[in-house]
């Protein structure tokens, strides 16, 4: 296959904003929905470097684009697949504008790099209703981005189906986090972009190790060169003495969600503004620069990243964990001091502040022994539901079987201290028995690639499970 290369200089001019919708706006509030589908079919129908495809629609009926680079034709299976996806939250519309900015630039080949050792799918918005709405949930009032296990809404089933269909090596999911959280303080949070990685332990470390050295501090330090301010990402609360972390260890996000399946996957936050459309142009120039150094960075070290990945994913298909870890969060323990440049409100100058308590990294709590299967008796259709849209192999019995099993007997609840949070558990505790299983029964085994998610899901004490789901809590007795 011949592959495309386009290298611009780094300095190229930007005459492509001229006709992004956003540029035509004075002053610039941001695409719509009926805008960005406009443009994009405009855009792609008189270029065949692209190729659009509907992968799902929201609650209200919008359809949800994906833009793929190069068309999926001319792409290659020796390459790195990325999928870049924006604004989960419909009141995060920067990384949607930047994400059509880098649309552009692949259309009138004036990206500043070459991308020739990568395929590309690019969602600039996974949430159109949120968008329209100016609202964080979708139309259904659920937060997307807690919504990649129980995958109750066709938004983020959409964007699995896309994951399942070319199981990407790598994934950016972009977002943008407020500047308030210490202003009572007297301060701005603007740490400009946020980038990071993975953070679940049962995510093998070498994705981690390489996510961090090979690609997250390459992309930190090339868009500070480029005049962007550039971190890890923080979570912070509004009290300055609270102590400070790194993003969630649930795999409920689409960081998690699609790193516990083998994937270098990233979360992208960048600084939001006092509304929607507050300088919507320079956030999204921002996220521009860091994703073209991700993206960079990701076509320089293509070829180790697809044997990284495929390596991974080859050996756990064959050699499952004994023991997966069920909680895990940020303690105490690892504390340590942490500087950070915020900007002052009383004259908008820089200014270091040292902040005691950053941990910056979880802990793990609790691990559970990998069992060859769970049985599930006369599953209701919201599980199965969830196991289908997951991808999740089961089987159902069709003759009685008589077996000795570890069942969990529920007595009650734990309200747990989680990342901030009460959580809240079964408690009980599991007893040896004979049981009789039926027709209409299932069987979900363990001993596939998907193990480590399987156990986090299903283990009725896991902090990563359904258990804890509104939606499930009937299967426990709560």
């Amino acid at each position: 296959m011949i592959k495309k290369i386009f290298l611009i200089s780094l300095f190229c001019s930007l005459s492509f904003a001229e006709e992004l919708p956003l540029a035509r706006q004075t002053p610039p509030v941001g695409t719509s929905y009926e805008e960005m589908m406009v443009y994009l079919n405009t855009l792609i129908a008189t270029n065949d470097r692209l190729e659009i495809e509907i992968i799902g629609k929201s609650v209200s009926g919008r359809t949800i684009p994906a833009i793929y680079f190069p068309p999926k034709s001319d792409r290659d299976e020796d390459d790195s697949t990325i999928m870049l996806f924006a604004q989960q939250h419909g009141d995060e519309p920067s990384g949607k504008e930047a994400l059509l900015m880098l649309i552009t630039q692949f259309a009138d080949q004036k990206f500043p790099f070459s991308l020739n050792n990568l395929n590309l799918i690019l969602i600039p918005t996974v949430n159109p209703d949120g968008n329209e709405l100016d609202q964080r949930r979708n139309a259904n009032d659920v937060d997307l981005n807690r919504n990649h296990v129980i995958l109750t809404e066709p938004e983020v089933q959409a964007l699995h189906r896309v994951f399942d269909r070319y199981k990407p090596e790598v994934t950016l999911d972009i977002h943008e986090y407020g500047m308030k959280t210490w202003l009572d303080s007297g301060y701005i949070k603007d740490l400009g972009e946020q980038l990071d990685v993975v953070s679940n332990p049962a995510i093998p470390a070498e994705i981690k190790s390489f996510s961090l050295e090979k690609i997250l501090h390459p992309v930190l330090k090339a868009t500070r060169k480029r005049g962007a301010r550039a971190n890890r990402y923080l979570i912070t609360r509004s009290d300055m003495d609270h102590f400070i972390r790194h993003s969630t260890t649930d795999i409920n996000d689409g960081r998690n969600g699609f790193g516990i399946r083998h994937t270098l996957s990233f979360i992208l936050e960048g600084l939001n503004g006092l509304t929607k459309s507050d300088r919507i142009w320079q956030r999204s120039k921002y996220q521009l620069t860091l994703i073209e150094e991700f993206l960079r960075i990701c076509n320089k070290h293509s070829s180790r990243i697809v044997a990284l990945v495929r390596d991974i994913r080859s050996r756990h298909e064959k050699n499952l964990t004994d023991s997966v870890t069920i909680h895990a969060d940020y303690t105490p323990e690892v504390s340590q001091p942490i500087e950070l440049t915020l900007k002052r409100t009383s004259d908008l100058k820089d200014t270091l502040i040292t902040f005691s308590d950053y941990r910056p990294r979880p802990q793990i709590i609790a691990k559970v022994k990998r069992i060859p299967a769970y049985v599930v008796k006369q599953p209701d259709s919201m599980l199965v539901e969830m196991l289908n849209k997951q991808g999740i192999e089961y089987r159902e019995m069709e003759v009685s079987v008589k077996c000795m099993i570890e069942e969990f007997q529920v007595k009650g609840q734990d309200t747990l201290r989680y990342e901030s949070r009460d959580t809240i558990i079964p408690a009980g505790f599991f007893v040896a028995k004979e049981r009789i299983f039926e027709k209409g029964d299932i069987i979900i085994p363990t001993a596939s690639i998907r193990a480590d998610q399987i156990v986090q899901i299903l283990e009725p004490q896991s902090f990563y499970g359904i258990s804890h789901y509104d939606e499930f809590k009937h299967l426990w007795h709560i």
